[in-house]
This record gives C-alpha cells, sequence and structure tokens, in this order.
C-alpha cells in the first residue's frame, strides 16, 4: 500500500514538471502629455521650433509653479498643458484662419512589448487634425470639448517608434492677441504587455 502510493506521487510528480509552465503576462502604463519643448513647424510662415506654455491670455490668464493654468476659460486636462508656438497669438494673426501650426511628438513603445493599447485625449483653440503613425484618426473645432479616440487598426501604437502629428489651425477673432489664443493640449494613454 505504501509503495503504490510512493509510485502514484511519484507519477503525479512527473505529470506536473512535463507540463510547461505559463508565465502570465505582465501590464506597463505610461502617459505622454502636451508640454513645453515639443516640436512644432509652421510651414505658412517657414518656421519651427520648440512649443511654449500658452499664456498669457483669456483661454489661460496664469499658471502655477508646474506650469498648469490657474485661470482662464480653457478646460483642464490633468498632467497636460496648454501650449503653442508661441506664449501669445500676435495680432497679425487674428484678421484671417491662421494655420495650421504642426505639432510632432514621438512614441517610445519598448520593443518587448507583446501587444499595445492606448487612447489620447485631445482638444485644440480653434481646431485640429490627429494622426497617428501617418493614418488620420480625427479632428475638432471646439476647444471646449475634450474628445477621446482609440488609436487602433492603421493608428495603433506599435512596438518601436511611433509619431503622432497634430495639426492646429487658429480661427479669426477680436483683433487683441489676449482675446484670440491659439494653443493646443492632449494626453495620451499607452498600456502595454511583457
Amino acid at each position: 500500500m505504501r509503495v503504490a502510493r510512493l509510485l502514484s506521487l511519484a507519477g503525479a510528480m512527473l505529470v506536473f514538471l512535463a507540463v510547461p509552465s505559463v508565465a502570465s503576462a505582465s501590464s506597463h502604463t505610461f502617459w505622454r502629455a502636451s508640454a513645453p519643448n515639443q516640436l512644432w513647424v509652421d510651414p505658412g510662415a517657414g518656421t519651427a521650433g520648440l512649443s511654449v506654455l500658452s499664456v498669457p491670455n483669456i483661454g489661460c490668464t496664469a499658471v502655477d509653479a508646474n506650469g498648469f493654468c490657474t485661470g482662464g476659460i480653457y478646460p483642464s486636462l490633468h498632467g497636460a498643458r496648454w501650449i503653442w508656438k508661441a506664449h501669445e497669438t500676435v495680432e497679425e494673426q487674428n484678421t484671417a484662419d491662421y494655420g495650421p501650426v504642426i505639432f510632432v511628438r514621438r512614441i517610445d513603445v519598448p520593443k518587448k512589448a507583446d501587444t499595445v493599447d492606448a487612447q489620447i485625449k485631445i482638444t485644440a483653440d480653434n481646431a485640429y487634425d490627429l494622426f497617428v503613425n501617418g493614418a488620420p484618426v480625427g479632428s475638432g473645432n471646439d476647444w471646449h470639448i475634450i474628445t477621446t479616440f482609440p488609436l487602433t487598426g492603421a493608428a495603433a501604437l506599435h512596438p518601436g517608434a511611433n509619431w503622432l502629428v497634430m495639426k492646429v489651425t487658429n480661427f479669426a477673432g477680436p483683433a487683441p492677441p489676449f482675446q484670440n489664443p491659439a494653443a493646443l493640449i492632449y494626453k495620451l494613454r499607452v498600456t502595454y504587455t511583457t
């Protein structure tokens, strides 16, 4: 009886050792958001540079020590900052629609990622067109509304380098630059498994 039991246990151990173990996937999340020092290109003016906080203007009248708007009429997006190519829109840009100003951001997903899931929240004063890796994702023309877009299909992020391109246009408005700001805000969430 004792021998039979030992043989039974030994057989169970052999079966246990023969079954390969399955490692569970590990999930990771990171965020990227609009902030100063992001590349912009202004094709109409033939200029390029790095973004700055979009203040002072009616949209964002003040920022705190971290660069977040503390006053004005812009909606907030935690962790993201309203940016533009200059601190405020200049008067010459208020007499007609101005832009597009194209903002570019490289997003690196670890090459060891097995799956990648991403979404972006975005709005601009006044209008934007969003592209990811050359694929159109969405657009908007109401700075009051922050829209969430899932990045799927041709616009899905993949392991390695990915590119966000945001074309932003400021519509004509009142002559004082303070009254007609131009700005962009977005926040990207990326979750991947390894």
